[in-house]
């Protein structure tokens, strides 16, 4: 395969690959898809002989010092280089491809009782490539250390294409090898010569986190010479990784987590220098600002639970070993210096996770809050989050830190590795205001003062990339001279990720200096405040990239996992949009309809399924965005005709559900093969079972009222009476309303006025059944998620609080419900919407199904790939197929197999009407809603 062949140059390509997850933006000339190694020699020989650009290798974007941006090539090697090659459980060893998720590897090792050790806080989406290039460190580190200790040997490609071998290599053998006359051979010839002996002393940091770049003081050891230990934390400057041997670790049999709550971050730190001397495998902090934020994690209520209203900080010390570990001396410890509130010893390990898991949100909780008057959108902002003291000095360092922001005149949140003196700090700017931008570099030079009169680094576990410059502060010009050597034995041309960590030796180059490098607010600034404001998400997008998240189970985000691909991200559709936005307001007419035609099929693969907006940690919204996008494309595009149609199919639904079936069913056939639809859905033969039920009269009001939608009214009408009769059951009176559309597609498709329309609608509809004194009730999981979400983002003064789901009703009254006389297992699944969004819905059901006898699971699941209209749309069909395949396929047939079995096997449910469908389609299977367990108790 050739450069041509593997090389994309498109605008839509080249924006998704300018950001990562810094401030940083950079356009690169051209994006690569190698599939193997090969692909990768090829790329850069041809690079070498010919366009000589720089090359920039990827991984998942996590980086926060815009490591893998480039103006030149950038080489995605996570789409098709991400394979577990092997694993050894014996010689405890893996050999892995460079795009491989850290987290995936370890959900792989588990059977074999093993895991990598380096453990980030993005371990869910980032690579171990990525981590390999920075020496990424993060929780545990204290007892396992940089990564560069957990690698064995390197497979790379070196600058002009030549595939080499980096492992532990005898003297004797280095010198026979650099007599060689070939690329190679040069290499090891200069590695000889480096002025390094096994004994020397650098002025590297003396720190457990303290990231210089090439690690010249391992690179000679017990007469051996391990180019491996330069290229962990190269960051791609000296070759580009194509596989790694890993060394693993057992996993310890006993883990436990102390939380300990405190009034002050200072209290916190102070007990995190004394309980180092217990060994413990991590110690991380919250300040009060992180702490607060924390609160809207998902996981929050478990860590709630123990830490309280009333805590300002919080420490969660954690031990691990294969010895169960006496925790009551460690609490006893914490009691006695009388700085905690409390303090509580975590076992299980869900609720270890559920703590782990509000630290791990913590970056994407601070990038959500926004500071600022009317015109000012200040967000949190990576440039000087990682610096590293020793652990002593962490304490006065910190205290010190606070000051230079609070003279800044800027917020601010701190959290990080109190074990290693490790901090994460994130100052709130608007980096759209040139006088925010001017504060990068004067804080940042504050900053590198301060940390540099603590016997500090600048950099301490993230790398360097873009923020590099001031490494003259840290390091002598002797040990600058030695890096610059290895740079110049690896890469003479300055091709790979040039100016960044160092320039090879004889170069004139400066490095690329922290406020030289073009920032995203610089972009975003194009853009005017109203048109920000309007599509304020895509603004808000900081490139966290939790919506990579490697598990199928994971519902954010669909098309990403079906495709892999960043463009179908909710990160890269704010990124296209953003270019868009700018495209139109430059008058770069050419770029804007190139990037809007684009942006038109993106988003035609987008599901709408909403998880974006419930597990975005920042709350990205894309359905909202891709309405406004669309709602604004129509007016220069015409629309298809299948928009029209279907903008009535809720309308034309309830008509169909009068007329034979027959007639009807040829009808959907007819429609969908010419609106593009495959295997429509028809109204039920018992939709006459509605028209029995009791009809809301304001003269003769009930106590509830259900709101009736086109799948409970409709395709699916068995749910409705279901509803109506479990409602009864548990002592309410009960009507049904009008059927209201509820402009779901109109949302959907971009039809904004359309859709203001039904809203309106819906809100005269609550306000009348609420005049009342009832209480509206929906049954459909994603027509509850338009009522507290969509309805209220069009019109301000929605009566959202208004409206109450079937669950929460349920829930509140399940004591009343009648028990069954059949009880039996249940799996019961949730809708990708509801999981993301009301995620206590999903276990309300939980709750009332064990009220009335049965024994309840809720396996995790992804998107079942329907998702209203998408899963009908032909283009789609491909994806559609292949999310449910991905964790909702092998639920149903496992049951079904047990079903085969034996008498007792599982009952699986779903919550929503598109799942329920989807499984009939792809699986064969008739799935019910979980009220239709609830009401079978009832009829008998």
């Amino acid at each position: 395969m050739g450069e041509s062949d593997l090389v994309r140059t498109d605008a839509a390509t080249r924006t998704i690959y300018a950001t990562d997850n810094s401030i940083y933006q950079i356009r690169p000339s051209g994006v690569a898809f190698p599939r193997t190694a090969h692909d990768v020699s090829v790329l850069l020989a041809a690079n070498a002989r010919g366009h000589r650009r720089p090359v920039a290798a990827r991984g998942a974007g996590t980086g926060t010092n815009g490591q893998s941006l480039t103006d030149g090539l950038a080489l995605d090697l996570k789409r098709h280089l991400h394979e577990v090659v092997s694993v050894d459980p014996d010689a405890r060893t893996a050999v892995v491809q460079p795009g491989v998720v850290a987290g995936a590897l370890n959900a792989e090792l588990a059977s074999h009782g093993l895991f990598w050790a380096p453990h980030t806080s993005t371990l869910n989406r980032c690579t171990v490539g990525g981590m390999i290039s920075t020496d990424a460190a993060g929780k545990g580190s204290l007892v396992h250390g940089r990564t560069h200790r957990h690698v064995r040997r390197l497979d790379v490609v070196l600058d002009d294409g030549t595939e080499w071998t980096a492992e532990p290599t005898s003297v004797a053998d280095a010198e026979a090898r650099a007599r060689i006359d070939d690329r190679v051979g040069q290499l090891w010839r200069d590695l000889l010569a480096l002025p390094i002996d096994e004994h020397q002393s650098f002025d590297l940091p003396e720190l457990a986190r303290g990231f210089s770049g090439y690690g010249i003081d391992r690179l000679r050891r017990h007469d051996l010479i391990d180019p491996v230990a330069l290229l962990c934390g190269a960051e791609g400057t000296l070759g580009v990784i194509t596989e790694a041997t890993l060394d693993l670790t057992p996993i310890p049999r006993h883990t436990v987590l102390i939380v300990a709550s405190y009034a002050s971050f200072a209290d916190a730190l102070d007990d995190s220098v004394d309980m180092a001397v217990t060994k413990p495998t991590a110690i991380e902090s919250f300040d009060e600002t992180t702490l607060e934020r924390g609160r809207s994690s998902p996981a929050w209520p478990a860590l709630g639970r123990v830490v309280g209203d009333h805590a300002g900080s919080v420490l969660l010390i954690e031990y691990a070993s294969d010895t169960e570990t006496d925790v009551v001396p460690i609490v006893e410890t914490l009691q006695r210096t009388g700085r905690s509130l409390a303090t509580a010893a975590l076992w299980d390990p869900a609720e270890r996770a559920a703590a782990w898991k509000v630290r791990a949100d913590a970056v994407g909780l601070l990038a959500k809050v926004a500071t600022g008057g009317p015109d000012r959108d200040a967000r949190p902002t990576a440039f000087v989050e990682d610096c590293a003291v020793p652990v002593r000095a962490m304490p006065a360092f910190i205290a010190e830190f606070r000051q230079v922001l609070d003279q800044a005149g800027v917020t601010y949140g701190m959290f990080g590795h109190a074990d290693v003196g490790c901090v994460h700090v994130r100052p709130a700017l608007d980096l759209t205001d040139p006088e925010h931008e001017a504060m990068v570099r004067s804080v940042t030079d504050e900053v590198v003062a301060l940390v540099a009169r603590h016997g500090g680094v600048l950099w301490g576990e993230h790398g360097r990339g873009l923020r590099g410059d001031p490494v003259s502060a840290f390091l002598s010009p002797d040990t600058i001279d030695v890096m610059r050597r290895v740079k110049a034995a690896f890469d003479p041309g300055d091709l790979l990720n040039p100016g960044k960590l160092y320039r090879p030796i004889g170069s004139e180059e400066p490095l690329i200096r922290l406020d030289d490098a073009p920032l995203r607010g610089q972009a975003n600034r194009q853009v005017p405040v109203e048109l920000r404001r309007e599509f304020s998400d895509a603004f808000a997008c900081n490139g966290n990239g939790l919506c990579h998240h490697h598990d199928g189970a994971e519902v954010m985000c669909p098309s990403y996992k079906a495709s892999g691909d960043p463009a179908l991200s909710p990160k890269g559709r704010a990124d296209l949009l953003r270019a868009w936005l700018r495209a139109d307001a430059t008058d770069d007419h050419a770029e804007r309809d190139e990037l809007g035609a684009q942006l038109a099929q993106n988003l035609h693969q987008c599901l709408s399924c909403s998880a974006c907006s419930g597990r975005c940690p920042i709350e990205v919204d894309i359905p909202e965005l891709k309405s406004q996008f669309l709602d604004r494309h129509h007016q220069r595009h015409r629309r298809p005709l299948a928009h029209h149609v279907l903008s009535r199919f809720e309308r034309l639904a309830t008509l169909g559900a009068r007329m034979p079936q027959p007639i009807v069913r040829i009808g959907a056939r007819a429609a969908g093969s010419m609106l593009g639809l495959v295997d429509l859905p028809t109204p039920s033969p018992a939709t006459g079972l509605v028209r029995r039920l009791p009809r809301f009269d304001a003269a003769n009001p009930t106590e509830l009222v259900v709101m009736p939608d086109v799948f409970t009214s409709v395709l699916d009408p068995t749910t409705l009476v279901g509803a109506v009769a479990s409602l009864q059951a548990a002592g309410h009176t009960v009507s049904v309303g009008s059927f209201v559309p509820s402009g779901k597609f109109d949302h959907v498709k971009g039809r904004r006025q359309a859709f203001a329309r039904a809203v309106e609608a819906q809100a005269q509809e609550v306000k009348a059944i609420r005049s009342t004194g009832a209480q509206p009730v929906v049954v459909e999981p994603a027509i509850a998620l338009l009522h507290q979400h969509e309805y209220p983002n069009i019109a301000a003064d929605y009566p959202c609080d208004d409206v109450a789901s079937l669950a929460d009703v349920l829930d509140r009254s399940r004591h009343l419900l009648p028990p069954s006389d059949r009880p039996r297992r249940v799996q019961l699944l949730g809708h990708c919407t509801e999981r993301a969004t009301a995620p206590d819905s999903l276990a309300a059901w939980g709750r009332v199904l064990t009220a009335v006898g049965h024994e309840v699971a809720t396996p995790s699941v992804g998107c079942c790939g329907m998702a209203g209209i998408f899963g009908h749309e032909r283009e789609n069909q491909e994806m559609s197929k292949a999310l449910f395949e991905q964790t909702w396929a092998p639920v149903i047939r496992a049951a079904a197999d047990e079903r085969g079995t034996t008498s007792s096997a599982p009952s699986v449910v779903a919550t929503g009407y598109s799942c329920r469908s989807q499984a009939n389609r792809f699986a064969g299977a008739r799935l019910g809603h979980p009220v239709i367990l609830v009401a079978s108790a009832v009829r008998r």
